[in-house]
């Protein structure tokens, strides 16, 4: 289901696109729209799932993580039991801190940090090792620079 957003949430999106803690007051006082709207409107996008929830983007280099690649796997022989099995270590593991499935040549794509390649080449490994007769290729891509982080504001 579809939900319309009208010039009023979409001014409030792009404030907390900006600064996911700006507060009620700072953005009646940016947008002009009055405090029980502004927290009508958030509930309601909160509800409606338009708002998944508010989180802070690190930088994994700043925090020690200098290593920062996507790894893309094909999987076999699968399951519906080994997929889950699959998934659950990805999201519980630490160092992965992006998990996908996909469509195209590529199964899942995940996302792992690490503080090396040593680091990397263990998680890797590990994830390799466990799920040895279900993996059937790989493929990394280290990341050398964002060029781009958008959270689709400006399509709405």
């Amino acid at each position: 289901m579809k939900i319309k957003l009208d010039l009023k949430d979409k001014k409030i999106l792009k404030i907390l696109d900006k600064n996911a803690r700006a507060s009620v007051a700072e953005i009646e006082r940016k947008t002009g729209i009055q405090r029980d709207s502004v927290v009508y409107r958030i509930k309601r996008m909160k509800k409606f799932g338009i708002i998944k929830f508010f989180h802070t983007v690190l930088d994994p280099v700043a925090l020690g993580f200098p290593v920062y690649a996507f790894v893309n796997f094909v999987l076999q022989n699968m399951s519906e039991t080994c997929e889950k099995s699959f998934i659950n270590f990805l999201k519980s593991h630490s160092n992965v801190v992006y998990v996908a499935k996909t469509t195209g040549k590529w199964d899942f794509t995940i996302n792992i940090v690490a503080k090396d390649l040593k680091h990397f080449d263990e998680i890797l490994t590990e994830i390799r090792r466990k799920f040895s007769k279900i993996i059937k290729d790989y493929e990394v891509s280290s990341i050398i620079e964002e060029i781009k982080y958008d959270h689709m504001v400006d399509l709405v």
